[in-house]
């Protein structure tokens, strides 16, 4: 810091000399016109007064005051620029520390000044890059822990398939029917991974923010009574029954139809797989002037208030759903919010011991002009 301060000190001296030797200057041609030009001039005799009382004072104080008026100029403008030259070696150091990571020091942010301005959107520069920091190490978390998840994920279905090809290869099978179970059962894993990946593809898809949506014109209650007549042969197997109450007026609205039906179809999915107790699943549509809202609901076991906040998570999995081997990729419903979020809407789960209950909110200021 002493090494700082005596740069700064010297490039002030500097200017301090060069402005003492004008001041100078100035300050001996005014003396000499004082002392030898006005007899020269034709004035009355009350300038010669005046001049002769300024010829008075010059030549008993003037020197003097000259002086010491200098000497205390310099040391007071010292004064003040030894606040300042500490400040602006405060500043340095502070961008220093940032230039070295170390991002929680701060300046001190000590008068209203521009010094103090300066200071001010240094400490903000430092907040940004530290913010900026903690995101991108976020991120490479998040990637890190998304690649551990796919990997488990995929680990255990392929390990499957390759153990029962591996019998089949090797031909460790009794008859034709114990050859038929093996290839059932590779079949069906190979359809698991396949739709793990088709799961992921589409999570990553819809996370990107400027992802392009192919937005179309449409009335809102067809599409959830067509993505709900896909899902009938599922509803019959699982001795489940959707019953829908839609209004009987259109409700159109500009969506991408293809993805909104992926959010029904994954809700609806999750309302399979965990509220089969409850045998029925509840679909009602609401609509206001500024917005259409969708509940789904299903009378399963309900969803325990510490699970709630996680459960659009990536890969978040309720304990009870782990232990029952659905076979998700634990990705459907953070897909299902990605998508609601892309289209400006909002998504949101209840749960309690009457059932749950997932909502979603599409704004109405995205149908156009018409």
């Amino acid at each position: 810091m002493n090494h700082k301060y005596r740069k700064y000190m010297y490039k002030i001296l500097i200017a301090f000399a060069v402005s003492g030797a004008v001041t100078g200057i100035i300050m001996s041609f005014i003396y000499f016109l004082f002392r030898f030009g006005y007899k020269s001039l034709s004035i009355n005799a009350f300038l010669y007064s005046i001049v002769e009382s300024i010829q008075f004072f010059s030549d008993t104080y003037l020197n003097t005051v000259t002086v010491i008026s200098f000497i205390l100029f310099i040391l007071i403008m010292l004064v003040i620029l030894h606040k300042h030259i500490l400040y602006l070696v405060k500043i340095e150091e502070g961008l220093e520390k940032m230039a070295s990571g170390q991002l929680k020091e701060k300046i001190e942010i000590v008068e209203d000044s521009d010094l103090a301005r300066i200071a001010e959107k240094t400490n903000q520069l430092s907040d940004k890059l530290e913010q900026t920091i903690k995101e991108e190490r976020l991120a490479e978390e998040a990637k890190t822990e998304l690649i551990t998840n796919v990997s488990h994920d995929l680990r255990t279905p392929l390990t499957s398939i390759l153990g029962y090809l591996e019998l089949i290869e090797r031909d460790q099978y009794k008859d034709e029917v114990t050859l038929r179970y093996y290839t059932d059962i590779a079949f069906r894993k190979t359809k698991q991974v396949h739709a793990m990946v088709n799961d992921l593809f589409e999570y990553i898809r819809t996370k990107n923010p400027s992802l392009v949506l192919d937005k179309k014109v449409i009335d809102l209650k067809e599409l959830i009574k067509q993505s709900t007549e896909q899902l009938t042969i599922q509803f019959n197997k699982e001795e489940m029954t959707c019953r829908i109450e839609l209004p009987e007026q259109e409700s159109k609205i500009n969506i991408d139809p293809e993805k909104i039906s992926r959010v029904f179809e994954n809700i609806l999915g999750n309302a399979l797989k965990y509220g089969k107790e409850g045998k029925y699943v509840d679909i009602n549509f609401q609509q206001s002037l500024d917005e259409v809202k969708i509940e789904i609901k299903n009378y399963g076991d309900p969803i325990s208030k510490m699970d709630i906040p996680y459960l659009f998570d990536r890969f978040y999995r309720i304990e009870k759903s782990r232990s029952k081997d659905t076979g998700g990729s634990g990705l459907g419903l953070a897909i299902a919010k990605n998508i609601v979020e892309l289209h400006n809407g909002k998504i949101k789960v209840t749960s309690d011991q009457t059932g749950t209950a997932f909502t979603i909110q599409l704004p109405k200021s995205i149908v156009p002009v018409q």
